[in-house]
């Protein structure tokens, strides 16, 4: 099914009033959620926005601020809430937390189940999947899908953005091996911005090397740090911020469905958005660049999937002219998986100014489906969509 459609063909229609759709230009595109959203943003349905601030005066179950935030460790998490049981109703429900891994802990509750032990990760090189060529029928599985990854509740007292690095991973019973949507070396840090009130920053999400398969677990393992501004002859350069492990389960759920849980920890909260997709295959989304202006573009990659409105941000950045972007999204069978692609100007004083903002829609079914996009005269984008099962 690997076969790409013309540059100007649409995509097979999944459903009555589904298909390409092609704007000249760009009104609104989806914010990072640092200001309140605008009445053009709310009128978008691509847009991405924060929906933890909330006014103060919203009673006595308005969200944590970072003066109130639960701070706990691994073993305090069921007392504090039996302490507070408000805490579910002022932010997303609890999800438990382990401690995190050491290689001399013969005694931790998911090291075995999850082969702890074995910090090898899954990757693009030796992922288990089986391309679903020549229409055959997919063996479907349930598959988590993240959406969103957020700090909550750090009281950020440094100058500027908070500089994190560290990791998030899943491990799923298929293959326990590390599944990265997050990581950040020391070197390359991401430079985020921590709201003051709430103590909030996203992180961006990467794409999984293959999907997240949920038998009827899986696990959460993380470990995210701050960079420090203290010299190095007065202390470390860095700060722990949290760390752990945290098992989901599925029992009994016969649709699919959308989770947004909060892990505690001693300095900071972790919120974890996601989708476990029922019945569902995998897209692996494939984007080059074949055309573009010499000084390249902004280029930002959105998705939608099984009909859920919430947006998967794929790839966020700057492009060129080569440049390949690949991703895996969670499908479910027989439903469609839409993408926007936004090309808009580089803002470099003046000397690349010959790309219009550009944006383009489209929706695959669940079936392979490939074209070549212009977005404008100067900039060719290939979209290839291989549809998978794991093997």
């Amino acid at each position: 099914m690997e076969v790409d459609g013309g540059g100007d063909e649409s995509a097979p229609s999944s459903g009555p009033g589904r298909g390409k759709k092609r704007l000249p230009s760009l009104s609104t595109s989806p914010s990072d959620g640092e200001d309140s959203p605008t009445s053009e943003e709310n009128d978008n349905p691509w847009a991405v926005t924060d929906d933890e601030e909330e006014d103060e005066s919203q009673g006595k179950y308005r969200p944590f601020t970072v003066d109130d935030f639960p701070r706990v460790s691994t073993y305090e998490q069921q007392d504090a809430l039996y302490e507070d049981p408000e805490i579910s109703l002022r932010g997303p429900k609890i999800l438990w937390c382990s401690r995190a891994f050491k290689p001399e802990d013969d005694s931790h509750p998911c090291g075995y189940q999850y082969r702890l032990s074995d910090e090898s990760e899954i990757s693009v090189n030796n992922v288990g999947t089986i391309d679903c060529s020549n229409e055959c029928r997919c063996l479907s599985m349930d598959l988590l899908q993240f959406i969103d990854l957020k700090i909550a509740g750090y009281r950020h007292v440094q100058p500027g953005s908070a500089k994190i690095f560290g990791f998030f991973a899943s491990r799923d019973q298929i293959e326990p091996l590390h599944n990265h949507v997050y990581r950040r070396e020391f070197e390359n840090y991401e430079a985020v911005t921590v709201k003051p009130k709430t103590g909030m920053a996203r992180l961006s999400l990467g794409s999984p090397a293959r999907g997240i398969c949920m038998i009827s677990h899986v696990l959460f393992e993380f470990k995210l740090c701050v960079c420090t501004e203290v010299p190095p002859e007065n202390g470390p350069k860095d700060d722990l911020l949290i760390e752990g492990c945290a098992e989901f389960s599925t029992i009994m759920e016969t649709k699919s469905f959308i989770q947004n849980r909060r892990i505690y920890g001693e300095k900071c909260g972790l919120d974890v958005k996601f989708l476990v997709v029922l019945n569902a295959v995998q897209a692996f989304v494939d984007v080059e660049i074949l055309r573009a202006p010499s000084c390249g573009f902004n280029l930002n990659l959105y998705a939608k999937t099984s009909g859920f409105s919430d947006v998967i941000r794929l790839y966020r950045g700057s492009a060129e002219a080569g440049c390949r972007m690949s991703s895996v999204v969670a499908v479910e069978l027989c439903s469609h998986l839409d993408l926007r692609i936004e090309g808009t100007l580089k803002d470099d004083g003046g000397v690349c100014r010959n790309l219009l903002s550009s944006v383009w829609e489209d929706s695959f079914g669940s079936w392979y489906h490939g074209m070549v996009v212009n977005l404008n005269e100067s900039t060719m984008v290939s979209v290839k969509i291989t549809w998978r099962t794991v093997d």
